[in-house]
């Protein structure tokens, strides 16, 4: 289930990561930042608003949203893309749909460097939000995907949620 709690619109970073593990006990949880509320992914009853996640079946064409924390690791280093390197997103996000079941019909990036602190921890990830379309060539793993997430880097503050 999707869950909207309704949030202001300046808490924002790892304070919505100690929201949502709240909220959940510490259980398994995605979570994506929108502006005046908090959309929660999780298999956890909660007591808010709740909307049942869409499922789709194969060949179907969708709308998206992610939030993701793109680039790649070398010799055990992330190492992020410039924030003008849309060809390389674009290529992170295309290897994503192979492995979990969907191509891209359209896609749009933006991109920026941001600033993380938790606790007395400073740091940047990179912030990609890709909106587009796709079509689903595999419906049991792009529904898995939809409860899981896309990517593994950054979760802990609102990256990997696919919204369709």
């Amino acid at each position: 289930m999707d869950f909207v709690l309704p949030k202001p619109p300046s808490v924002r970073g790892y304070a919505l990561h100690r929201i949502a593990a709240g909220m959940t006990g510490g259980e398994k949880v995605l979570f994506a930042d929108c502006g005046d509320h908090l959309r929660l992914r999780t298999e956890k009853p909660l007591d808010v608003a709740a909307q049942p996640v869409r499922t789709v079946a194969g060949g179907d064409i969708v709308g998206f949203e992610l939030r993701a924390c793109v680039g790649s690791k070398i010799k055990g280093k992330h190492r992020y893309f410039h924030t003008s390197d849309w060809r390389s997103r674009h290529q992170w996000l295309d290897r994503q749909g192979e492995r979990h079941g969907f191509a891209i019909v359209t896609v749009h990036c933006t991109a920026r460097m941001l600033p993380v602190e938790a606790g007395a921890r400073r740091f940047t990830v990179d912030q990609t939000d890709f909106t587009g379309v796709l079509k689903v060539t595999d419906a049991e793993k792009f529904n898995a995907a939809v409860a899981n997430g896309i990517g593994n880097k950054a979760r802990a503050f609102g990256f990997g949620l696919l919204i369709i």
